[in-house]
């Protein structure tokens, strides 16, 4: 119990830091946005992708004319939400550090927004196209970053500038937006130097070569300890607010998948197949179930043991993407990014499963998996389609989803019970509900 109050006290005191409380307000107010591009990718993807899961179910593709239209269509929504949210989360971190420090400031906001895109603001190569992965939720805790410096800077510098002031005649708000001007040409102009410094190292492909040094020297062959580490890697990322997963263009990896086939297709058997332990067979198959950090399981918790409405509202909305392994939505609404109530579980269940399904797959208690699976495959089935039907990984999986929640059941009552430090300072998690 000791340790557990302390860790409490630590984990509570840690919510408690300005940045921190700022990521969090940002992740709740963009939580709509997340949800709503999470549906849309989950509509577009999978119900009207050729190779989607849902669309295949109800052969979407025999009674909807004009169906890569449509599909088109949501990823214009997608794009427009869960696509641009990192620009979204500067402008609201900005804007939120201001009033934080009582010091309330609109244009901040405008300028982190304008400074983060004008950063990562590049046509791809030799091309007219933005590349926007820069824009999307993978680089939030970037985002975030900026959007708090910026606050920062207008908070101590700039000319109060609050909402209530709308209501000022326009020449007072021309006053208080030119009091503003030389901080914005400031800010922006050290965000030119970063945009240059960042242009430069794309024309010399310097990304690229450091990108194919790193997955050639991690890439030759498919290593248990290797796979292990990277789903360690990709997950404390994620929880770190890095939600971009490592993705290797490793030709042995494909290699390996392709020689699994062949041989399963070969000799109509799934035993003894040359590569048993691929990434796909592992991480893909056992320790995704909701996305990555096992957000279903989170998902099925919150339901469960959640005592206050919006809790379980959040949970409510967020179930039906995290059962087609979208988790975005439930990591904004139960704030996961930098809380630490929720790192030991989110960082080493996805392991702890790999490691449980290596076990029996060595055992050959289940096979491999080895055939492939339709996008959007709500991750407790992977293990089941990907085998060929086998009704032992089913099982398996049914069984790891639920150790997974069994895991995260105390950590999510610590998250969301009221807390107070040992300084005698009341907190509560609950207050972001």
């Amino acid at each position: 119990m000791g340790k557990k109050r302390r860790f409490v006290n630590w984990a509570t005191w840690f919510n408690e830091r300005p940045f921190v409380k700022i990521m969090q307000q940002t992740m709740i107010i963009l939580f709509p946005v997340a949800l709503i591009g999470s549906f849309t990718w989950m509509i577009s993807d999978n119900l009207l992708a050729t190779n989607g899961f849902l669309a295949n179910i109800f052969r979407v593709r025999q009674w909807l004319p004009y169906m890569q239209f449509w599909r088109q269509l949501f990823n214009d929504i997608t794009l427009a939400t869960i696509g641009l949210v990192s620009p979204y989360a500067a402008f609201t971190s900005a804007t939120l550090t201001t009033y934080h420090y009582k010091h309330p400031n609109i244009i901040a906001g405008l300028t982190a927004a304008a400074t983060y895109i004008l950063i990562f603001f590049h046509s791809q190569r030799g091309a007219q196209t933005i590349e926007m992965r820069y824009y999307n939720a993978g680089w939030l805790i970037v985002a975030v970053l900026i959007g708090y410096a910026i606050g920062l800077i207008f908070a101590k510098w700039g000319k109060e500038f609050s909402i209530a002031d709308v209501r000022l005649r326009d020449q007072q708000l021309m006053s208080k937006s030119l009091a503003n001007l030389p901080l914005v040409v400031g800010i922006l102009s050290g965000a030119f130097v970063l945009h240059l410094g960042y242009a430069l190292l794309r024309i010399f492909n310097l990304d690229v070569t450091a990108n194919q040094i790193l997955t050639s020297s991690i890439s030759k062959n498919s290593n248990y300890l290797l796979n292990g580490f990277l789903s360690l890697t990709n997950t404390i990322s994620v929880w770190l607010g890095f939600a971009e997963p490592i993705r290797l263009s490793a030709g042995a990896y494909n290699n390996e998948v392709t020689s699994n086939l062949v041989h399963a297709l070969t000799h109509k058997t799934l035993v003894n197949v040359p590569y048993p332990f691929t990434p796909s067979s592992l991480y893909n198959g056992f320790a995704n179930f909701g996305g990555v950090g096992v957000t279903l399981a989170l998902v099925i918790g919150i339901l469960w043991l959640g005592r206050h409405r919006n809790q379980q509202t959040v949970a409510m909305w967020s179930a039906l993407p995290a059962i087609f392994n979208t988790g975005l939505p439930i990591l904004f609404g139960a704030q996961v990014f930098l809380n630490p109530f929720f790192v030991l579980p989110f960082v080493f269940l996805p392991v702890l499963n790999m490691v449980i399904a290596s076990g029996f797959i060595f055992l050959h208690i289940i096979p491999p998996i080895v055939y492939p699976v339709p996008n959007g495959t709500p991750g407790i089935l992977v293990p089941f389609i990907g085998t060929g039907g086998d009704w032992r990984a089913l099982v398996l999986s049914i069984a790891l989803l639920i150790l997974d929640i069994a895991v995260y059941l105390p950590f999510i009552k610590w998250a969301f019970e009221p807390h107070q430090t040992d300084g005698g300072k009341g907190a509560s998690q609950n207050e972001n509900d």
